[in-house]
């Protein structure tokens, strides 16, 4: 019974799931607002399911709490792949000073 109980989603986890669904698609996006009240009524919560999901996202970096602001989307935390031109540049300048560190080259 205990287990059958800890599987079960709680509100706070509903929350956390919508707002982090919104935000990695881009539906939420980055420097937006979120304010407790009105993502407790959109969702029909009290505000600590909220707050304990704005826990868990700030903890993954999505949002961002600033003082006198409250919780400010950050987006996804990632960085672009670097550019085809810079990946080559970066392995022709390994190879050329350092040939040993390419496997299998034979450079001179």
């Amino acid at each position: 019974m205990a287990l059958q109980r800890s599987l079960r989603r709680t509100k706070a986890d509903a929350v956390y799931e919508a707002l982090q669904n919104g935000i990695m698609s881009g539906n939420i996006e980055a420097g937006q607002h979120l304010r407790q009240e009105d993502v407790a009524a959109q969702w029909g919560v009290s505000q600590t399911p909220v707050r304990e999901a704005f826990r868990r996202l700030e903890a993954e970096g999505l949002v961002e709490h600033s003082a006198n602001k409250g919780v400010i989307v950050r987006g996804i935390p990632w960085a672009p792949p670097p550019q085809p031109l810079d990946t080559i540049a970066r392995r022709w300048s390994e190879l050329v000073h350092d040939p040993a560190s390419i496997p299998g080259s034979d450079f001179p």
